[in-house]
């Protein structure tokens, strides 16, 4: 893909031209924004327009050899550093290794590129391994870290990047890329409002192997407040293993949409638009003060799991509590 190819982030596209165009791009640059919002595919692009041979206006030719060895991951002069699937954390010898790979003369182009994606798994070993080539970067070198939360990054290295910020995209340019994708209109519309701008996020949602628990947490949290506590008990069970995190995410979300209806009427737009009806329907039977009390109930089981506390336990407290809340705000 080139740099005109890339729809939605034109500011970010301009800064990245204007530097491929004089020829004198920054030694590195920081590609920030949410997940799934293209700052891989950003990188990419820049990548082959930084190697190309003949770039025109800022963008690849896509035909010389460069561009070649770049589309199909062989270009000696690029290298991609990512993090390895069984860990959580870019291992430090990984950036030492970027780091001496950079220091070395190009072979083909003009220039040699590398991308850290994730660059925020880098731990502060390895950000200070970077450091050396950010402080005194080879004339040669570009380097591109992509970050979704750039705060993690130590504010040495972010400091001697150039900043590239990506935003969310505007639902109805999420809606257009996946009709591209052949994606059939009632999944579109599902799946882009909970998107959040994010096109990767939706491609993902499309072929989401998890929907049927999203589905069941919904359907539960619709009819919480007659739920037995057997009810509860058999959905934690269902839930609090493989599903987890899926559930506790549409739970947020659930009660996001609730506050918003709450807060701003019953016309508003919701997340869950598969779950308008039964949100609508609760929303005329919440209280403000119930659904905040919700919300930090979610976020404290989500604090609870990630330090590793009994899921299937803390699922099904956090339902019970829950209803508790539903219950006591219900009308007499």
């Amino acid at each position: 893909m080139t740099l005109s190819a890339i729809l939605g982030h034109e500011r970010a596209v301009r800064q990245l031209r204007a530097a491929v165009t004089t020829g004198q791009p920054a030694h590195a640059y920081l590609l920030t924004g949410p997940a799934g919002v293209g700052k891989g595919t950003l990188a990419h692009a820049v990548t082959a327009s930084l190697v190309c041979d003949a770039p025109r206006d800022g963008d690849a030719c896509g035909t010389c050899a460069q561009c070649i060895r770049v589309a199909a991951g062989t270009h000696p002069d690029v290298r991609v550093v990512a993090r390895e699937e069984d860990r959580r954390d870019i291992r430090t010898e990984q950036a030492r290794e970027v780091t001496r790979w950079l220091t070395l003369r190009p072979l083909m182009a003009a220039r040699k590129v590398a991308m850290v994606a994730d660059a925020e798994c880098l731990n502060e070993h390895g950000q200070n391994t970077l450091l050396k080539t950010l402080e005194e970067p080879p004339g040669s070198a570009v380097l591109l870290l992509c970050a979704t939360d750039a705060s993690l990054l130590l504010p040495t290295v972010r400091s001697r990047c150039q900043r590239v910020q990506l935003d969310r995209l505007p639902a109805a340019l999420v809606d257009r890329l996946l009709a591209e994708r052949d994606v059939p209109a009632d999944v579109r519309a599902t799946v882009v409002p909970r998107a959040e701008g994010s096109p990767g996020r939706a491609l993902q949602l499309v072929d989401d192997p998890h929907a049927p628990a999203r589905q069941r947490m919904l359907d539960q949290l619709g009819r919480l407040g007659s739920a037995t506590a057997a009810d509860l008990s058999g959905v934690a069970q269902a839930l609090g293993r493989d599903d987890t995190e899926v559930a506790l995410e549409t739970a947020v979300s659930w009660y996001r949409d609730l506050l918003a209806l709450v807060l701003e009427g019953p016309e508003v737009a919701v997340r869950n638009t598969d779950a308008a009806t039964a949100l609508r329907a609760a929303a005329g039977r919440a209280a403000v003060s119930q659904i905040l009390g919700a919300l930090e109930t979610v976020c404290d089981t989500i604090r609870a799991v990630e330090r590793n506390a009994n899921r299937v336990l803390a699922l099904e407290t956090m339902l019970l509590a829950l209803r508790r809340g539903e219950r006591t705000a219900a009308p007499t």
